[in-house]
């Protein structure tokens, strides 16, 4: 594998990740991998996960299609606070001490909460917005409804990514989402073969290095979030990374969170008198709410500029 990746003549160094094969019948040299990669990058690839490639081209298929609809048609879907739908490009604030935004387009779906639940408005819940097209795929309107599917109570979400919206000059590197750690338990990333992801090992460093992460056909790539790390005391990793990109680039990403009332604290197992909890006890809607306090603002902001 290459030692280098270039965008428009710039080259990074290459991070070549390990790799978790979900059909080694070896369980515990698996979690063995898993656990090394957590604590060193906090990012690994998952091959063999059951997902055929017919399936996630299909998928793939299916989001160019949707990206590829004129804005106005995209616009009708436009996200709202409970963080569902649509969204243009330099409309997510990623870091609320910068101001950066994510420069990709994207859209938002996760569990279907009906307008009268009383969680129905918080973030991550709430009810999706469906395009005309949502029964692409041949499949029953509630398919996503299933408990074994999304779960009733869970925050978590998925995000379709686009990066490359057309007018964009590729002539100059473009930073599509500026760096930041993702706030939830895990993330389950699939992209297409355009290299564009990149990590920072040591995200307190100055200067701080960034490594390329080479795009695997077929190949989740799984890094973790603030979430774990703090359950962990710290020995699992919350991997800061961006998207760099020099051509048109897709992505998905499905974001694991535990529900609102779900109390984030450090795991027995990883505390000690010698090593006493890093981070303090908060439930997870509280800790999401304190990360997206300005998103929040912003979302409304530019659903009233609509």
């Amino acid at each position: 594998m290459a030692d280098h990746s270039t965008v428009n003549g710039s080259e990074i160094p290459v991070y070549n990740l390990k790799c978790i094969d979900l059909a080694n019948p070896d369980i515990h040299q698996s979690a063995a991998v898993l656990k090394q990669a957590c604590m060193e990058s906090g990012i690994f690839y998952v091959i063999n996960h059951g997902l055929s490639e017919e399936l996630m081209n299909e998928f793939f298929g299916q989001m160019k299609k949707f990206f590829a609809l004129p804005m106005d048609e995209k616009k009708k879907l436009f996200w709202n606070q409970s963080l569902r739908g649509y969204r243009p490009p330099a409309q997510a604030v990623i870091d609320n001490k910068t101001q950066q935004k994510d420069f990709g387009e994207a859209y938002h779906i996760g569990v279907d909460v009906a307008k009268d639940d009383p969680n129905c408005g918080k973030f991550f819940y709430g009810p999706n917005i469906w395009p005309p097209a949502a029964l692409a795929l041949d499949l029953n309107v509630d398919f996503f409804d299933q408990p074994e599917i999304l779960g009733n109570k869970t925050a978590s979400y998925s995000n379709m990514f686009h990066y490359g919206v057309p007018g964009t000059d590729f002539s100059k590197e473009i930073v599509g989402a500026p760096p930041h750690c993702d706030l939830n338990f895990i993330t389950l990333l699939a992209t297409d073969e355009i290299w564009g992801l990149q990590i920072c090992r040591e995200k307190n460093a100055q200067p701080q290095l960034w490594e390329a992460i080479p795009p695997v056909k077929g190949a989740f790539i799984v890094n973790v979030g603030d979430m774990l790390e703090m359950l962990s005391n710290g020995a699992f990793r919350s991997i800061l990374h961006r998207v760099v990109f020099g051509k048109e680039r897709y992505s998905t990403g499905l974001f694991l969170c535990p529900s609102h009332d779900y109390v984030i604290e450090c795991l027995p197992t990883c505390k000690s008198e010698d090593n006493p909890p890093k981070y303090p006890t908060i439930k997870t809607g509280d800790y999401i709410l304190s990360r997206f306090r300005q998103l929040a603002a912003d979302t409304v902001k530019d659903n009233k500029a609509v």
